[in-house]
């Protein structure tokens, strides 16, 4: 995972492709790692303040598209946050009763998560009534990532183990540029929520983890976290600009690699 001296976009390795033998390497743990790592210097990137100037904008264009992205927000919570980990629920055998029960709970966090957001669009005046959401492209293509994906561990890294982590750094004071852009009252509501990130992320590493042993299941999250990924940063970066920036380091990209590769970052 490094950034070229000639062109300061992040570049992420894509595994996905790789040999059995390259793919195997390691343990289960540090498969894991591998791909926590992956995800949060994407998130990191993204984020960057320095990767951003600052455009300024109508207060009423400005206003319009603070409430849009709250309200992508709230609709993101309700089907990535809720609709993703109930299906990992559906899809998990009967004895994996404590993951359950940690989705069961990652569940309830995403509605109160859902309903911070659905606040903060009424204080701003906004509607919050999700059907009468209609949501960008970029994403309905996130959430196709995620529908298409079929395993709990599948989606482990299409969700708690890519998008979770990306969101976990978003808040940082010190290297976001995402609190300069929405203000301090939706910064602090964003900073609240993301107090229960870590505990999404750690069952994601759980069914990372848990699935790891062979190399079909890691070639899956491996592929399933790089879609989602790709889709996520497109959309992120999007969105940071119609609130007042403009990004002017190159978007992350995921690059094909060697065999020789894969150990970076493990």
């Amino acid at each position: 995972m490094s950034s070229d001296a000639h062109d300061t976009g992040l570049l992420l390795p894509s595994c996905a492709q790789w040999s059995d033998d390259a793919l195997g390497r390691g343990s289960d743990e540090d498969f894991a790692d591998f791909l926590y790592q992956r995800a949060l210097e994407a998130g990191k990137d993204i984020y960057d303040r320095l990767a951003y100037t600052l455009v300024e904008i109508d207060p009423q264009t400005k206003k319009a598209a603070l409430i849009f992205y709250l309200r992508r927000r709230s609709w993101a919570e309700w089907y990535f946050g809720v609709g993703t980990p109930a299906r990992q629920i559906t899809l998990l055998p009967d004895e994996a009763t404590s993951l359950k029960l940690a989705l069961s709970r990652q569940i309830v966090d995403e509605l109160r998560h859902h309903d911070v957001f659905a606040r903060e669009v009424r204080r701003l005046g906004g509607e919050s009534d999700l059907t009468r959401f209609e949501p960008p492209q970029g994403l309905l293509r996130m959430y196709r990532e995620q529908v298409e994906t079929m395993s709990p561990a599948g989606l482990a890294a299409a969700n708690q183990y890519s998008g979770e982590i990306v969101l976990s750094v978003q808040a940082d004071a010190n290297s976001s540029v995402l609190p300069v852009l929405v203000g301090a009252g939706v910064a602090s509501a964003i900073e609240d929520i993301e107090t229960d990130e870590p505990a999404h992320i750690a069952i994601g590493r759980a069914l990372v983890v848990r699935h790891a042993a062979t190399i079909e299941g890691r070639r899956e999250m491996a592929d399933a976290q790089e879609r989602f990924l790709r889709a996520q940063i497109a959309q992120h970066i999007d969105e940071l600009q119609t609130l007042g920036s403009r990004r002017i380091r190159s978007a992350p990209s995921f690059v094909a690699q060697g065999s020789d590769q894969a150990g970076r970052g493990r």
